[in-house]
């Protein structure tokens, strides 16, 4: 079989976001022989580039100076990433020049660094400079809605303009593009995008790191109490979520009082606002590294997904649900398109902006451990079966082949 040299480029910072996405399909891309190089971005301030072997990938951080607690200062922020994109975009159009490679995978090109080296790609392959195929990945809906991009993903709404433009264009150029969902096929198609030249690859599980484990276990290594009712979310939440899920607690601690919600990898400023309120039965925790997030996943009875309704958000397919599927416990999630497609076989779905709602849907499953059980076992059998990566990776190459 033919294996092929291929670039992933996602401006995302290390083992953040669309990083892990490329990550783990270039992973299971190399496991099937292929040479995959991934370029992202330095989680860590940093002014030079370096390069590292990870998982048999080929991985180069990119320059970044954004600093970790920059968002509290506008200007510093607003400063700090446009220096950072600049310098990335550069060093992105240096490495797709030098790059000798059979394809080129474009990740989350509403950022002018692979929206910029992706044109320039195109123009020095219609010089015949170069000779690759070029794929552009459609994983979120940057661009849904001007007005939301700042509320759901910290992107300050001046750009939101470039990021819409810049997603909805550079897509037309590239011989096939990779979407995250129907939702993103439909969006795809109706900017131009062919119809034959659209994948619909989903974002997926990591079964062989996160896996069911032992609740009691998971409870003793996190020194939490052995025989509290603990649903659990993991990830940033904006306020109205945050919000939410505090009504939801309420309702649901008044019928179990031993009922604990366990908020992990809140920012500061949540976490201060979590506190003022004086909630009871609250743990609220800072961003934890990823090799310790099996625990508290399997530390849960249930595992929460929350989202506002925005454009942005009825595009998603958040990498945390991956997380919650590998675990093998059910889920209670609002009921938006695209979660709902997933949810619905190992979960319960609650109305949008329902706190009293999705506190029902908390007690449903948590006054009921059969039911319980069984979801997680639905969950986890979608993860191995529907969404591993190694699936996934599969159905990329096999779009691969199409064009090569």
């Amino acid at each position: 079989m033919k294996t092929w040299r291929i670039v992933f480029l996602t401006s995302a910072p290390e083992m953040r976001a669309t990083y892990w996405r490329a990550f783990f399909l270039a992973k299971y891309l190399a496991k099937e022989g292929h040479e995959v190089s991934l370029l992202a971005t330095s989680k860590k301030v940093a002014l030079h580039a370096t390069k590292k072997r990870v998982d048999g990938v080929n991985v180069f951080l990119l320059p970044s100076i954004v600093f970790s607690d920059a968002h509290h200062n506008l200007l510093l922020n607003q400063l700090s990433r446009i220096l950072s994109t600049c310098m990335q975009t550069l060093f992105d159009c240096i490495l797709t020049i030098l790059s000798d490679c059979d394809i080129l995978h474009s990740f989350d090109v509403a950022g002018p660094q692979n929206a910029v080296s992706t044109l320039l790609s195109v123009t020095l392959r219609s010089h015949r400079i170069q000779d690759r195929k070029i794929f552009v990945d459609w994983d979120e809906w940057w661009g849904g809605s001007t007005g939301e991009i700042s509320k759901s993903t910290g992107v300050y709404s001046f750009a939101a303009p470039l990021g819409k433009f810049l997603e909805e264009k550079v897509p037309l150029y590239a011989d096939a593009v990779t979407v995250l969902n129907e939702t993103l096929r439909e969006r795809a198609s109706s900017v131009g995008v062919k119809s034959e030249n659209l994948f619909v690859i989903p974002n997926g599980v990591n079964v062989d790191f996160i896996q069911p484990s032992n609740i009691h276990d998971a409870r003793v290594k996190l020194g939490l109490r052995r025989r509290n009712i603990i649903y659990t979310h993991i990830g940033l939440l904006d306020l109205e979520s945050l919000k939410l899920l505090m009504l939801a607690h309420k309702k649901v601690v008044r019928c179990y009082p031993n009922s604990l919600l366990l908020l992990v990898g809140l920012r500061k400023d949540k976490i201060d606002f979590v506190k003022a309120s004086d909630l009871a039965n609250v743990i609220c925790i800072r961003r934890q590294p990823y090799h310790k997030i099996p625990l508290y996943l399997g530390a849960s009875d249930v595992l929460l997904l929350p989202l506002p309704d925005t454009l942005f958000d009825r595009a998603r397919w958040p990498l945390r649900l991956g997380d919650y599927l590998a675990a093998g416990r059910p889920t209670v999630a609002t009921s938006l398109p695209e979660i709902e497609k997933i949810v619905s076989e190992c979960g319960l779905l609650a109305k949008i902006g329902d706190p009293e709602d999705f506190a029902d849907k908390i007690l449903s499953i948590i006054s009921d451990p059969d039911l319980r059980e069984e979801m997680g076992k639905r969950a986890r059998g979608l993860a191995e079966t529907r969404y591993s990566w190694k699936i996934l990776a599969k159905q990329l190459e096999r779009a691969y082949r199409h064009y090569l």
